[in-house]
């Protein structure tokens, strides 16, 4: 079964985490064409049913955390290092 995610919503790396995360049920495939990375996927076993929302769900979650990464991972950073310096030596 073939599913398409937004390039513009969704990097690649970010659904290579989630990818990973699902490949004990499941083999996934991640092809693109010119907007979409398009998610091909094949049960490992016939009792197990892949959903897509789940699926969705998790990327979407994921790309959160990488971009809030992106955003504020210096600055969270700088605040570790501060409430911390006392303890390095």
């Amino acid at each position: 079964m073939e599913y398409r995610l937004s390039k513009t919503s969704f990097n690649k790396e970010t659904i290579l985490k989630v990818v990973y995360l699902w490949q004990e049920d499941f083999n996934i495939n991640i092809i693109e064409d010119e907007f979409n990375w398009i998610i091909d996927v094949k049960s490992k076993q016939a009792d197990k049913d892949f959903c897509f929302d789940d699926f969705n769900r998790e990327v979407q979650e994921q790309q959160l955390r990488e971009t809030l990464n992106n955003q504020f991972g210096s600055l969270r950073d700088s605040i570790y290092s501060q409430a911390f310096q006392h303890f390095q030596g």
